[in-house]
């Protein structure tokens, strides 16, 4: 994919959902000009009902388009409280993306991704419309290594 085809990805999802409150018109990814398979974005996002989805993704990519590393947290949360409705995430540490990840649920840590290929951004917009659908997560199902997207 790229970290271009990546950040455009990332804007078209937050023009579709329908729970952002405003809906913002591009995000705001960073790709440094000297090394254009380098990604970083940090930004936090409004969401009916008082919620927040506060996002840090930090990503490489190889020469083929591929992610290999990165360092990510989707926290999403009530505005103000002390504990996450979700958390998907490595702890923020650069990692391999064949490296485990996996999700906060209040105060309770699930391991349940094998790696991070796929919990991106995509994945995490995907379980906040289920918070908003009343729809069970991944995780509530027995966990599993392939979120259903």
């Amino acid at each position: 994919m790229g970290a271009y085809k990546y950040a455009e990805l990332i804007d078209r999802l937050l023009n579709s959902c329908e729970y952002l409150d405003p809906r913002p018109r591009v995000s705001k990814v960073e790709i440094p000009e000297d090394n254009p398979n380098a990604f970083r974005w940090m930004e936090q996002f409004t969401f009916t009902g008082n919620k927040i989805l506060k996002i840090k993704d930090i990503a490489s990519f190889d020469s083929e388009g591929n992610m290999v590393e990165r360092a990510f947290s989707y926290d999403f949360r009530e505005v103000g409280s002390e504990q996450p409705i979700f958390r998907i995430c490595n702890h923020e540490r650069i990692k391999s993306v064949n490296e485990k990840c996996h999700v906060h649920v209040g105060p309770i840590e699930h391991e349940c991704f094998s790696d991070s290929t796929r919990t991106t951004f995509a994945y995490a917009i995907h379980c906040v419309k289920n918070h908003y659908l009343h729809k069970a997560q991944d995780w509530e199902n027995g966990g599993t290594d392939e979120p259903g997207i």
